[in-house]
């Protein structure tokens, strides 16, 4: 064999090694973003967000005003509840649920953080002190009612969300990524991030 035809060979399966590597990530990448070619024999309990949205676009503020760097901090993936000033009874029924969910866990929990998201200027003075007493873990940030409307309108949650009862999971990246109800149930929620857990990487 010549040595033209030897240096093509060799590059022909460089290129053949390339695309064993990268199709399945792109594969991955692709079903995760859009939803196409998930199978219908999933069983996840949460709806995927079409597409999903990253939360840092609309500047979250901690509690001291500064804005919230996920690059920063340890990979998590987080449950993200989005409310108001007032907490309704929906809004409680959710908290309540996600903490369960978050306390069985057990030693896979600090991989995993609430964030009650204020769509308001403040907490009134009875949600903050009912976050203290029962959710001393929950962590609070505030983004703009307006901007997260906007957000979630171009995906396939374009209805009040707040209102509705949804919360969200949110990945390690810091994407929006999966949609709750109310009704959903505790054991269904665990079963979804411990997949997510077991798939995902560690720190």
């Amino acid at each position: 064999m010549s040595a033209k035809k030897s240096k093509r060979r060799g590059q022909i399966q460089a290129v053949l090694l390339m695309l064993v590597v990268a199709l399945p990530m792109v594969a991955a990448y692709t079903i995760y973003h859009t939803g196409w070619g998930m199978p219908q024999g999933t069983v996840n309990k949460g709806v995927l967000l079409q597409p999903p949205q990253l939360l840092s676009e609309l500047t979250p503020r901690l509690s001291d005003g500064a804005e919230w760097d996920i690059k920063s901090e340890e990979k998590r993936w987080r449950y993200v509840i989005p409310g108001h000033a007032q907490c309704d009874s929906i809004c409680m029924e959710n908290l309540y649920l996600t903490r369960q969910v978050h306390i069985r866990l057990n030693e896979k929990a600090r991989r995993v953080e609430r964030i009650y998201l204020l769509l308001d200027d403040d907490l009134s003075p009875e949600l903050a002190e009912h976050i203290a007493q029962e959710h001393p873990k929950l962590r609070v940030m505030q983004v703009a009612n307006t901007e997260f409307n906007s957000a979630l309108a171009a995906t396939n949650f374009a209805d009040n969300s707040v209102k509705a009862g949804r919360y969200f999971l949110m990945d390690q990246e810091g994407y929006l990524m999966m949609a709750y109800h109310r009704d959903d149930q505790g054991g269904e929620l665990l079963k979804d991030i411990k997949k997510m857990l077991k798939t995902s990487y560690e720190d």
